[in-house]
This record gives C-alpha cells, sequence and structure tokens, in this order.
C-alpha cells in the first residue's frame, strides 16, 4: 500500500476509536464533534453510542463503526447475529467482531466456520443507511494464537468472505506487530484485508504496519498521528 503523504490520505486509513466504559456520554459527543471532520474512515464507538456516531457522520465520508462480542468473544451465535442486526438498524456500517478464540484454540473447524458463515450472511442481507454493504472485520487477537492457529484463523476468515482480519482488541497483553502482519498477509494470498489494531499511537508505528500490509489501522491515537503529517499542534 503507497504510504500516506499528508494528513486526509493518512485519515482515509484510520478507524479512529474510543471504546472506553468509564466516559461519560458528554465526553463521547465531544469527541464526535471532533473526530467527525477530521475525514478519518471510520468511527468506532460502543453499541450504545452508534445513533449518536450516525447523527454526526451521516453527512460526511467518515462511516460509523461498532463491535460484536468485544472483548472477550464468548457469545453464542444467535447472538452474536441480533448484536449484529441491532447495530445495523442503529447506523453501524462497519461491525468488528471478535472470533471465538477458544474454537478457534480447540480447531472446531465447524463451529469456527458456522459463525463465520452465519455472520456474513446476515450482513450480506441488509445495507448500510447509505445503501452499501456491511463491513465485516474479524478480530483474531493475535498474542494468544500460535502462527499455526493465525494462519488456520486467517483461512476460515477468508474462506467466510469477512472483509478484514484484525489483528487485536487492544484490551489484551499484546497488539500488533509486523511480524503478524507480514504473517496474515502471506496466508490470505490477498483474500483478505487486514486492519491492524492494538499499539499504534504514531506516525511511525501506521507506516510500519501499512509497509508490512495492513490497509486499515485501528487506535485511539488517530488525531495525534494526523496531526504528525501537518506538523501543527493537534487540532
Amino acid at each position: 500500500m503507497k504510504l500516506p503523504s499528508n494528513s486526509d490520505e493518512a485519515a482515509n486509513c484510520i478507524d479512529q476509536t474510543l471504546l472506553r466504559p468509564e466516559l461519560p456520554e458528554s465526553t463521547y459527543k465531544q469527541w464526535l464533534i471532533d473526530n467527525a471532520r477530521r475525514k478519518f474512515k471510520t468511527l468506532f464507538v460502543p453499541p450504545y453510542y452508534v445513533p449518536l456516531a450516525s447523527m454526526h457522520c451521516i453527512e460526511t465520508e467518515t462511516r460509523v463503526g461498532s463491535v460484536v462480542g468485544f472483548p472477550m468473544g464468548f457469545m453464542v451465535r444467535h447472538t452474536k447475529i441480533q448484536a449484529l442486526k441491532d447495530l445495523i438498524d442503529r447506523g453501524a456500517e462497519e461491525i468488528d467482531f471478535v472470533v471465538n478464540i477458544s474454537f478457534l484454540k480447540s480447531g472446531n473447524d465447524a463451529e469456527f466456520k458456522g459463525e463465520l458463515k452465519d455472520l456474513r450472511a446476515y450482513a450480506d442481507s441488509r445495507k448500510t443507511v447509505r445503501d452499501e454493504p456491511v463491513i465485516l472485520k474479524g478480530i483474531i487477537e493475535c498474542c494468544y494464537l500460535t502462527e499455526a492457529e493465525k494462519r488456520w484463523a486467517v483461512e476460515h476468515l477468508a474462506n467466510a468472505g469477512i472483509d478484514f482480519v484484525k489483528t487485536s482488541t487492544g484490551t489484551a497483553s499484546g497488539g500488533a506487530t509486523v511480524n503478524d502482519i507480514v504473517l496474515i498477509k502471506s496466508s490470505s494470498q490477498r483474500r483478505i484485508a487486514i486492519k491492524a489494531s492494538g499499539g499504534i499511537r504514531t506516525k511511525e508505528d501506521l507506516e510500519k504496519m501499512l509497509k508490512a500490509g495492513a490497509t486499515r489501522i485501528g487506535t485511539s491515537y488517530g488525531a495525534h498521528i494526523i496531526a504528525e503529517y501537518i506538523s501543527i499542534p493537534e487540532f
């Protein structure tokens, strides 16, 4: 992927994220006001705040994103699908869901593939508020997995037609690494896009991940990163 040459290009590959449980609604409102004008690809908020985010983003090119099964992925399949339905109904356009890591660690192909297939099928039956396809990203939490398990997960996500494989929730013991991005890229053979997430805080961090093969960056430091591209204090 061509590296960004300015702040707009950098913002266009960033999913700017705020998923902190201790913040009041007023903080989320101000965050949305500040970030809806910064041309990020997506603003990710908790499910409850999706309608508020949609109100701020609907007249911009920035999409609204939220999460399913976050951060553990243990929800049963029909609950994940219901959560997906609720998010789309409320205005979410991109959904990052946590895979069932226990299925993955167990090599339980049937349950793992079945969940992915059903989530993809439901998403394909819907359109976003902009009448566009719903984007799904599967979070595999790389820090918990062996190399073989990462390859196994990527293979199933790609075969199910999931749009992105995402490295981590950002809540576990480790985040995105260049080695993981390289491994995912080699495993996927360009059949699935890659979102690097977890610990990405600077322009240098972002560019390392893009050089390795990621096309989307998940971070809560997006405003700081784009400020580095324009060499002025964060606005």
